[in-house]
Formats: structure tokens, C-alpha cells, sequence
């Protein structure tokens, strides 16, 4: 399953707004099965995410599946708290969300064994008293009982979508309780849970890589081999796992060590703490026979550069959208490297206009592009890279340079090549350079 373009109403911070999403197999982009999208903070670029995830799994997530809508439905200035009554909810007392999807042929509970289908989802959330309540509809009409069906049965690969929150976490092997987390959501919903409760912990490769080790090497050899590709060329997982304390797990080589995961740093243990447990959902549904590499799906990041060194933001989309060629990659990201690495057809920007937020896409070129000019671009709008009063500074004196102030174009270009000495003890004070640029103007008068 891919998404071919979300439409979006009064959901959060985002009162309307439509996306035509890239797909594996589009043409015209080096990674088409990237979309990435930018904006400030408040702007809505996590409601996105949730809004995909709402669309596609409308049928599950609006019964039984452990979901709970919750401050999803925008509230614009001058809202008041609806009552109940029996006519269709006016625009501020309810949000919608339509998703045009493409269901591949090897979806086989719902499309034909030879072609792909197209079908539209379209999940309503309504507000009624202080709740809020989700409902879905499926066009054409007459596939519901199927969607369900595909839907609902965690070992069918049709609708594979997963997502991970900003809050991401990995819980320690030795306190899973598969049981436990299946009684408070059901398998599909949990994949895309850290997207709507912070508190949702993934699950380590500790407490399932090892079993397939020994019940089922050809997938396990799959999905080491996938783990490293994945990874940065100085860290390895190790090929078998490891007896460490009373638990099996795998050692990851760094610089000629061998840690366990827990002794990864903070960037490590994020990646690969929302790889291993997508990982783990894959190899639970996918059907047999199929290699991982064919996955299809949706796969939904928000912060993908979370913990990322710089030089590993540069190549973390590019290396993820070639290793999963069939996955539909949407992210949100606030690193100009990880923009760089892309085409502006990859970018979607949210602004805010009009006390609302649009989604626009601009034709400016970013790849290649160095970080503080793509910071300077469209995409992020800054003025300036430099901290606020060196900004000032170099203002003031480009303006003393203008008018013919003695030395002022030397402290400009002194400023410039080598940043302000020392960082000025509060706002209020005046730093060495403007007060010696004014001083200098002065005199000159």
C-alpha cells in the first residue's frame, strides 16, 4: 500500500491543506519513495504524520483497536464546546481527512492477484460532548467488510504502516509482555502508537532477533544483513547474538569494540531502536517467500534526524529510501543536511498565513546546496545564521560602512571572517565592536 495524496481539514494546527505524496515507482526524482516534510515549530508537520496514519487505518483505529481520539479536532479563536445534536457538525466541531491510496496486487484480501487498485479512505473525527469520535468510509462502496478483514488480521501484509513519535523510546527486552500489550492494542494500531502517546515503548531486537536465529536462519540472515546496511560504515552488528547477564542479544562493533545496545550512544540506541522494531512488525506480517527488500508499506518518522551526528544526517534518508526501494517514506526533519541530501521535489513546506498553516512546495534547488544557504533558503526562511546580536553588529556596521565611517568596513570584514570575540553578558549591553563603530561615527560628526 501507498498513499497518492492526503487532503486535510481542521485537523490541529492545520484548517486546510492537500498533498500530492511521492510513491515508489513515480518517475522524475533520484528517490521517489521519499516525502520530507519542513516547517517551524507549532506548524503541524507531526499532525501530518498522524493524518496519514488516520486516513489508511481509519477502519481499525475507529473500533476496538486501543486507539482513543484526543485534541485532534482544530480549535480555531472563538470556538465554544459543541452539544450533542443529531445534524451534521459544522466545520469547527469536526475534522476530516481523505486519503487517495494504491493497494499492490499482492494485497491479495482486498485487490485482483494481476493489478493494482485505487481506493479512497476518508476518516471523520467529531466532536461530541468533551469526547472526540472517529469514523471512517471507504470508496467504492462494498470493500468495507474486506478492509477490516485485511486490516484486522495482524499476519496479513496488506496496509503495513509505521510510525514513530518524536518521544520514541526502546523498552528493556526483560520487561516486554507481549500478552500485556496486545490486550491494550491491537498489533496494527501499536505500530503507529508512539505517534500518538508519548509514553509507548518500541520493541528491542533482543527480544525477537534471537529466536528467528535459531527457528528461521534464512529471514534472520535477512534481516542482520538489512540492520547493517542501514547502519554507518563504523558500527556492525555482530552475524550471531550473544549471552549477556541472563538474556541474548547482539553486540554492535564500534571503533574495535563490541557494545551491547544499551551501551550505544543516544543517536545509535534512536535508530536503531525504530529500525529494529519496524523490523520486528515486517517480519511478523510479511507474506511468505517474500524477501524484506520487497516490503511495501508506509513508514511515518517524526524527528528523523533525532541524535544525529551531522555527517550521518547527510546520508540517513538516502541510504533508508535505497535499502526499502517498495517503502513510502514520510518524515518531518528540521536539518538543513538531511534537505541537502534531497530534491526539492522530495520537500514539503507548512507556513503560516492568514492565521492558518499551508502546505506549499518550492521549485528553489537545495541538493548540494551547503547548510546555511539552505537555512537562508525558502525551506527555512532564516535571515541570519549568526546568534541575534552578531547579526545586529555586522548590520550596524555595514551601515557605518555605507556612509563613509573610518575603519567600519575593516571591523565588518573582521567580524565576519572571525565572529564576535566575547557574547555580550545580557541583551541590553552593547558589545566592544558597535559601541567603538558608533563612537567612531560620532567623532566623524
Amino acid at each position: 500500500m501507498h498513499i497518492k495524496s492526503l487532503t486535510i481539514k481542521n485537523l490541529r494546527s492545520i484548517s486546510s491543506a492537500t498533498l500530492a505524496l511521492n510513491k515508489p515507482g513515480d518517475t522524475g526524482l533520484k528517490y521517489p519513495n521519499v516525502n520530507v516534510i519542513l516547517g517551524g515549530n507549532g506548524f503541524g508537520k507531526t499532525s501530518i504524520l498522524r493524518a496519514a496514519t488516520l486516513s489508511t487505518l481509519g477502519p481499525l483505529l475507529s473500533t476496538s483497536s486501543g486507539f482513543v481520539a484526543d485534541g485532534l479536532i482544530r480549535r480555531p479563536d472563538g470556538w465554544t464546546q459543541p452539544v450533542r445534536s443529531t445534524k451534521r457538525p459544522r466545520l469547527s466541531d469536526h475534522a476530516q481527512i481523505e486519503a487517495d491510496v494504491i493497494l499492490g496486487p499482492d494485497e491479495l484480501t482486498v485487490t485482483s492477484r494481476s493489478r493494482s487498485t485505487a481506493i479512497k479512505l476518508t476518516s471523520e473525527i467529531r466532536a461530541v460532548g468533551s469526547a472526540e469520535i472517529l469514523s471512517c468510509e471507504v470508496s467504492p462502496k462494498g470493500m468495507e467488510k474486506k478492509l477490516m478483514a485485511a486490516q484486522f488480521e495482524e499476519s496479513d501484509p496488506a496496509f503495513f504502516v509505521a510510525g514513530y513519535g518524536a518521544t520514541r523510546r526502546v523498552e528493556a527486552s526483560s520487561r516486554v509482555d507481549e500478552s500485556a500489550r496486545l490486550k491494550s492494542r491491537q498489533r496494527k494500531y501499536e505500530r503507529v502508537a508512539s505517534l500518538f502517546e508519548d509514553h509507548v515503548s518500541l520493541v528491542p531486537l533482543s527480544y525477537w532477533l534471537p529466536q528467528y536465529e535459531d527457528a528461521n536462519k534464512g529471514r534472520y540472515k535477512q534481516v542482520v544483513n538489512l540492520i547493517n546496511r542501514l547502519l554507518p560504515d563504523a558500527c556492525r552488528m555482530q552475524a550471531k547474538s550473544t549471552k549477556v547477564s541472563a538474556t541474548r542479544e547482539h553486540l554492535f562493533e564500534m571503533n574495535g569494540v563490541a557494545l551491547p545496545f544499551r551501551a550505544l550512544s543516544d543517536g545509535y540506541k534512536a535508530y536503531v531502536g525504530w529500525i529494529g522494531d519496524m523490523l520486528f512488525h515486517v517480519c511478523m506480517g510479511i507474506g511468505k517467500g517474500l524477501m524484506l527488500r520487497d516490503m511495501h508499506g508506509v513508514v511515518l518518522i517524526d524527528e528523523i534526524d533525532l541524535h544525529l551526528h551531522p555527517e550521518w544526517q547527510k546520508v540517513v534518508v538516502p541510504t533508508l529510501a535505497e535499502a526499502l526501494p517498495n517503502v513510502q517514506f514520510i518524515v518531518t526533519t528540521h536539518s538543513p543536511l538531511v534537505v541537502g541530501s534531497l530534491e526539492a521535489g522530495n520537500l514539503f513546506t507548512l507556513r503560516a498565513e492568514n492565521n492558518a498553516v499551508e502546505v506549499t512546495q518550492s521549485a528553489d534547488r537545495v541538493h548540494g546546496r551547503s547548510a546555511e544557504q539552505i537555512l537562508l533558503s525558502p525551506y527555512f526562511g532564516l535571515q541570519s545564521t549568526r546568534a541575534p546580536e552578531t547579526a545586529e553588529q555586522l548590520a550596524q556596521l555595514a551601515r557605518a560602512a555605507a556612509s563613509g565611517t573610518k575603519g567600519a568596513s575593516a571591523s565588518y570584514l573582521r567580524l565576519l571572517a572571525e565572529g564576535a570575540p566575547k557574547a555580550a553578558a545580557t541583551s541590553g549591553k552593547t558589545t566592544g565592536s558597535a559601541r567603538s563603530t558608533r563612537a567612531t561615527a560620532k567623532r566623524k560628526g
